[in-house]
């Protein structure tokens, strides 16, 4: 039997130099996604709050706010805020929407909802002349990727797109 080399500091141990040197390549390369992975969930990419998780439609009645990443299964929020002042304003999901997502609750309820050409359309009202701010609870049905339209009034409806994680 062989005996390994003398190092020249002395020490007799048997190298595997390659293996060595392979196995920090891959060592850095699990740095890197896992750097990657962690950044991504700190913007919001994972779906779990975080600069991008979010996305605002404007509409000159009001705005939006929907999640641009949810989680399948997971509770999430789409908000709006509408202009007060007392006169009746809508709020229209398409029908795309409600294939994907489950509306578990809303607050305020809203005065009336009817189907109409566009989706569902949610009425309110508000005697305030501060904006009426609704918040849509949400359950995502499954994962993939969905896109649907919302609207405001008689503003066109915006088209929005959701990335739901498994």
């Amino acid at each position: 039997m062989d005996q390994p080399p003398v190092r020249p500091d002395g020490l007799q141990i048997e190298e595997h130099r390659a293996f060595q040197e392979s196995f920090w390549k891959v060592e850095r390369v699990a740095w890197i996604v896992f750097g990657l992975t962690l950044l991504a969930a700190v913007l919001g990419v994972t779906g779990s709050r975080g600069w991008l998780q979010r996305q605002t439609m404007t509409f000159a009645g009001g705005a939006v706010d929907a999640p641009r990443f949810s989680r399948w299964e997971a509770s999430d929020t789409l908000n709006a805020s509408l202009a007060g002042g007392g006169n009746e304003r809508r709020l229209i999901l398409s029908p795309e929407f409600f294939r994907s997502f489950q509306v578990e609750d809303m607050d305020p309820p809203p005065i009336s909802a009817e189907a109409g050409d566009e989706g569902l359309v949610y009425r309110f009202r508000s005697a305030s002349r501060q904006p009426l701010v609704l918040t849509l609870h949400l359950r995502a049905q499954s994962p993939g990727v969905v896109s649907y339209r919302i609207g405001m009034d008689d503003e066109p409806a915006q088209a929005v797109r959701t990335i739901v994680w498994p």
